[in-house]
């Protein structure tokens, strides 16, 4: 599913389109490309959910960004997301490209993928995919943009 989820990315970021897609004409493309159907439901109900989250207010004022907060993950959260990946979503939260909001997006999609842990790199781009389709992130998803494609580049200081 992970792969799917990568492979709608990367296609419609090079054009700079939003990730409303057809569900149809993305489903019979996917296929030709050889991915299963079932597989390819779940990545669209992923992209999905994820257009969903970034259409939800934060809950209350407690999710508000607190300089003294600090994320505590559950069992399962620690079992799916990898130390350095939560060190690196801790990074991103200090660095300001990610809030509390964002934060707990990615922690949620990571946990929706359901696809056992996953490395790094791949947890940068599922980042990307959260900052890119929030209208609010701009900024920061284009600071991270930059940071992956510079190390994906090899051109990191």
């Amino acid at each position: 599913m992970f792969e799917i989820i990568m492979y709608l990315f990367e296609s419609y970021i090079q054009v700079d389109q939003t990730m409303e897609l057809d569900t149809q004409e993305v489903t019979d493309e996917l296929m030709q490309e050889g991915f299963q159907k079932s597989d390819i439901t779940k990545a669209l109900a992923w992209l999905d959910n994820l257009a969903n989250m970034h259409n939800q207010e934060p809950q209350s004022r407690a999710t508000a960004e607190k300089k003294t907060s600090h994320r505590i993950y559950n069992k399962q959260e620690q079992r799916q997301i990898s130390l350095t990946c939560r060190n690196y979503i801790n990074y991103l939260e200090e660095a300001k490209i990610l809030t509390t909001h964002t934060r707990e997006m990615v922690i949620d999609c990571i946990m929706a993928l359901d696809s056992g842990e996953l490395i790094l790199e791949d947890v940068k781009w599922l980042i990307l995919m959260v900052l890119f389709n929030d209208p609010v992130s701009d900024d920061a998803f284009l600071q991270l943009e930059s940071m992956v494609m510079d190390f994906e580049e090899g051109l990191i200081h």
